[in-house]
């Protein structure tokens, strides 16, 4: 229903749009225009213009398609918990998404340390993240305590590349690492399901997972699938620049 070379097009208010009805379809498979509007917190001209975007004439035709799939649900239910993951899966062969692959990968080679910075699961992913660069011979280390203070002394980061993970990409003390680096000359990337917030915004460099943040009182529980997957890719793909760039200085030195 959603195809990525639309999806991503989607401005912020359509993309929280979006958003509620991938984590919602049963529910706005039910509701009036105006209902749902409340619920994504926009207008119905907005919504209007956002199936557009995703070529259906109208509400009603996007209701019954909805329906449509919601049946196809019923009928195979294990799928339905793995849509947001499908859709995720589906737009990563798109040559946009694997440029975003290709130009974290080079930020990553062209730095003389990486630093992986988050909070809670996401810095347990970056930990995973340090060993598997390091895996492929790539300079990096990982820190997880926002607590720790920061130097007195003015840094030189310029060759540092600090990788910030969060879901959200609102998180404060994530928000205040990025500062930080950034006025003490780093390069700063990021990986949210958010392209759309703070974080996003803030950094040099950002890839957006775009999968609806899942939420229990005050965890969240978002998959952490996409972060594995964009770790592996960027890391495999920063290895085989890494080799090409070392082949290349001892071909010109002979």
């Amino acid at each position: 229903m959603f195809p990525y070379e639309r999806v991503k097009l989607l401005n912020q208010l359509e993309l929280s749009i979006y958003k509620y009805i991938i984590a919602h379809p049963a529910e706005v498979a039910n509701m009036t225009i105006r209902q749902l509007a409340k619920k994504s917190h926009v207008s119905p001209t907005t919504i209007l213009r956002f199936l557009r975007k995703m070529n259906f004439d109208g509400y009603s035709e996007f209701k019954y398609a909805l329906k449509r799939q919601q049946k196809i649900e019923v009928e195979q239910p294990s799928q339905q918990q793995s849509v947001p993951m499908g859709q995720f899966f589906d737009q990563v062969n798109d040559d946009h998404f694997l440029n975003k692959i290709s130009q974290a990968a080079q930020f990553i080679v062209d730095a003389d340390t990486s630093l992986f910075f988050g909070l809670g699961t996401s810095g347990s992913l970056a930990q995973y993240g340090s060993r598997l660069l390091a895996n492929y011979g790539l300079y990096t280390l990982s820190f997880t305590d926002p607590f720790q203070p920061k130097p007195l002394a003015r840094r030189d980061f310029s060759d540092t590349l600090l990788i910030l993970l969060s879901v959200s990409g609102e998180t404060m003390q994530v928000l205040d690492q990025a500062k930080f680096y950034r006025e003490n000359g780093a390069r700063t990337m990021s990986i949210t399901a958010n392209r759309y917030s703070t974080l996003a915004q803030l950094v040099d460099f950002n890839i957006s997972y775009n999968v609806p943040e899942v939420r229990m009182a005050d965890l969240n529980l978002t998959s952490q699938i996409p972060v594995v997957f964009l770790l592996e890719q960027i890391g495999i793909k920063a290895h085989k620049d890494l080799l090409k760039s070392t082949n290349g200085k001892k071909d010109s030195a002979f």
